[in-house]
């Protein structure tokens, strides 16, 4: 099922609102390690670098099969055998990947679904103890270009609240600043 409100633009004008590499360093994600999971991997917006950064291993979920198509062609293209493209409607399906798996989740612009806590509780799921969900989502501001209605888009204590629901304990209740249009938080299982 897709998330309600989704819609991708072109890749180009989707990669221009985010700082690609300041979200990566804040979210601590050029520190991971492991095998990485992308719930929603787009256009491999973050995927991507973050496979050339590091040689983990990235399995990247995307309910989309022609965006799935296109992330294999680049991934081909550049030689980047560390990228598993999967696709999957891992909020209906689950993952299917064993408990206690993975090292860290990023689950990027999502938690405006109509059941967040399920997608976090999967991500709690196949996280390792001691492993990290990295949560980003728009700004709660209506000038922001894009993202989801008002009504539906998640307010950081809306993203907490989810989070601990789900059994993560959020490293700082405080948002991490990702702009020039986002915010995140760093969701741990102990």
């Amino acid at each position: 099922m897709k998330v309600r409100d989704s819609g991708m633009p072109d890749s180009e004008y989707w990669n221009s609102l985010f700082d690609i590499p300041l979200i990566l360093e804040r979210m601590k994600l050029l520190d991971a390690t492991g095998t990485i999971v992308e719930f929603g991997s787009g256009y491999g917006t973050f995927t991507l670098p973050l496979a050339r950064y590091r040689k983990n291993r990235i399995v990247a979920f995307e309910i989309e099969s022609d965006l799935v198509q296109e992330l294999l062609e680049k991934t081909k293209r550049e030689g980047l055998d560390n990228i598993l493209p999967i696709e999957k409607d891992i909020i209906g399906e689950g993952t299917s990947l064993e408990a206690n798996s993975v090292d860290s989740v990023m689950i990027f612009n999502l938690l405006h679904h109509d059941d967040p806590i399920a997608i976090l509780t999967e991500a709690y799921r196949i996280l390792k103890p001691g492993g990290i969900a990295s949560l980003v989502h728009w700004n709660y501001d209506s000038k922001t270009p894009r993202g989801p209605k008002m009504e539906i888009r998640p307010k950081p204590e809306d993203m907490v609240r989810w989070a601990q629901s789900a059994n993560f304990r959020i490293d700082s209740p405080t948002p991490i600043d990702l702009p020039p249009y986002h915010y995140g938080f760093l969701a741990r299982k102990d």
